[in-house]
């Protein structure tokens, strides 16, 4: 007779399918801290970008508050007066400083015709042919 172990005749031991379950899990696991990992990585890289662009705001606010500051004072109050809008105080004497140079036209001047002979020789034949009576030299 045969003597009777304690295994079983199946193809694929127990003891082996628990130590694959158990490789498996552990890898899924661990892909899963990966992850996780990885993505706290992220988060801290955009931490620290949104900390130093709101410390750079903070520094623009502040100067923003006290051009703000200045801006309320008598003298910025003064200085834009006289000179963005040409205001005096009681007793001073405006002056107007007068150029002797001419304002310059608003329009273009019309260009001078140019003269015939420095036209190319096609321009000419161009001209003859199909420019209007007041445009022709």
């Amino acid at each position: 007779m045969k003597r009777l172990s304690g295994r079983s005749n199946v193809g694929f031991p127990i003891r082996q399918l628990v130590i694959v379950t158990s490789l498996a899990v552990c890898g899924l696991v661990g892909m899963s801290f990966a992850r996780l990992a990885i993505s706290e990585y992220q988060l801290n890289l955009q931490k620290q970008v949104l900390v130093e662009s709101v410390n750079r705001l903070k520094v623009e606010n502040q100067s923003l508050q006290a051009k703000i500051d200045y801006l309320q004072t008598d003298a910025a109050i003064e200085k834009l007066a006289r000179e963005e809008l040409g205001w005096t105080k009681p007793g001073d004497t405006a002056v107007i400083v007068l150029t002797s140079h001419p304002t310059p036209p608003l329009t273009k001047p019309a260009q001078a015709a140019i003269p015939t002979r420095m036209l190319p020789i096609w321009r000419q034949w161009w001209n003859v042919f199909f420019a209007s009576p007041s445009s022709r030299p």
